[in-house]
């Protein structure tokens, strides 16, 4: 091999190999350490979504390492092969603690899936919106998901979506709707009204999600659905109405705008909710941006002490008691946005309150986790769902 080959072969190794380190030192760094500002919340969504590509990515660092002793760079085959080793058990270790809680809850994951998983891209399917209220000059829809070859009369699910009370939109999570349409499951992906500037939505969000279930029950048979059977579950703010909504059509303090009958669900899914706002407001969440106290200042319009009325309202752990329905809570244990100390000490009002519940908490993960429908996290979610529905919401 001529020097000027050699160099060049040299240069191109040692570019790969230095960028590699930069970047699994940084997210190592990132998932051991998540208080660590900016670096703790890129480790733990990187983790979150794509925890078998860390250890790849270790694995390839130290097959470099190997070819740089050969060509003689022994400096950097040094530190790339101590990187890699630390990097490759470092990232494995999370990993294994996420298959004990797969074991625990019988989900076998697919690593073809981990490996292959893209972040769910979703947004409203025309084709399947059908408008079902018009309120303060908005058109709210739902995207209506029904499953192939079925004829008994089916369960519907009504699906809400997150974005911190401000954003988002209907069919944002296409994996979780596929996951409950290959249950049989009628989905009805549900809009309401968005937070924004002078326009605070805490008193009309989770009315126009009632609203929404009154308008399915007057249209149940055309969709096939056993409105008896009723299910809500959502994610983040999605998660945080589905729990409003839920436990206020249980104990009757949530009233809808369309008249018809009122249905109560069997049992609420709730995906890292916010389910305790005073508290919320007062932990100082921040996630890539993402402030916890601007979310409910523009959703509910200013702090506890300025709209004690409205806190009360929407923090569902005022309305924990006989009437609430079996809930499961899916939290991830770094959870920046909204901290796992919250979700806890939720399911010990819970098991207080001797609510049925389930709780599953996913160790490493970020908010999120479900963003991509191949995450160990959510495997681990469907396999749990379809337990927890299966055993209380039949």
């Amino acid at each position: 091999m001529n020097k000027k080959k050699r160099s060049w072969k040299k240069g191109i190794l040692g570019g790969i190999a230095i960028f590699l380190i930069a970047i699994l030192v940084l997210l190592f760094f990132g998932v051991y350490f998540p208080n660590i500002s900016f670096v703790g919340e890129i480790g733990t969504i990187v983790m979150s979504l794509f925890s078998l590509h860390l250890v790849i990515l270790s694995v390839i660092l130290g097959i470099l390492a190997i070819l740089m002793i050969r060509l003689k760079m022994r400096r950097l085959a040094l530190v790339s092969g101590i990187t890699a080793i630390v990097c490759t058990i470092g990232f494995a270790i999370p990993i294994a603690q996420m298959l004990q809680i797969a074991n625990e809850n019988d989900a076998k994951i697919s690593w073809t899936k981990q490996l292959f998983s893209v972040p769910d891209m979703g947004g409203p399917d025309l084709s399947k919106s059908v408008k079902y209220a018009t309120v303060d000059g908005n058109d709210l829809y739902m995207d209506i998901s029904v499953p192939k070859n079925t004829t008994a009369k089916r369960t519907p699910i009504v699906l809400i979506h997150g974005g911190g009370f401000v954003a988002g939109t209907r069919n944002q999570s296409p994996s979780w709707t596929q996951f409950y349409v290959d249950r049989g499951y009628v989905v009805f992906d549900v809009d309401y009204r968005l937070a924004k500037d002078g326009y605070t939505t805490w008193d009309k969000a989770a009315p126009d999600v009632a609203s929404a279930i009154v308008w399915i029950g007057q249209h149940a048979d055309k969709y096939q659905v056993d409105m008896e059977q009723l299910l809500i579950a959502g994610g983040s703010a999605g998660g945080s109405l589905a729990l409003q909504v839920g436990y206020g059509l249980n104990d009757g303090t949530l009233k809808p705008y369309i008249s018809g009958k009122i249905y109560a669900p069997k049992a609420v899914v709730a995906v890292y909710p916010a389910q305790n706002m005073t508290n919320i407001w007062y932990e100082g969440t921040n996630f890539f941006g993402m402030d916890g106290e601007a979310f409910l200042g523009a959703y509910i319009g200013g702090s506890p002490k300025e709209k004690p009325e409205a806190y009360a309202a929407v923090d569902v752990v005022k309305h924990v008691g006989k009437t609430t329905p079996p809930t499961l809570l899916l939290v991830g244990k770094n959870d920046h946005l909204l901290p796992y100390s919250g979700q806890v000490a939720f399911e010990k009002l819970l098991n207080e309150k001797q609510v049925p519940n389930k709780f599953v908490a996913i160790p490493y993960n970020d908010h999120f986790f479900d963003m991509s429908g191949g995450s160990i996290g959510s495997q681990i979610s469907y396999q749990a769902t379809g337990d927890f529905l299966d055993k209380y919401a039949k």
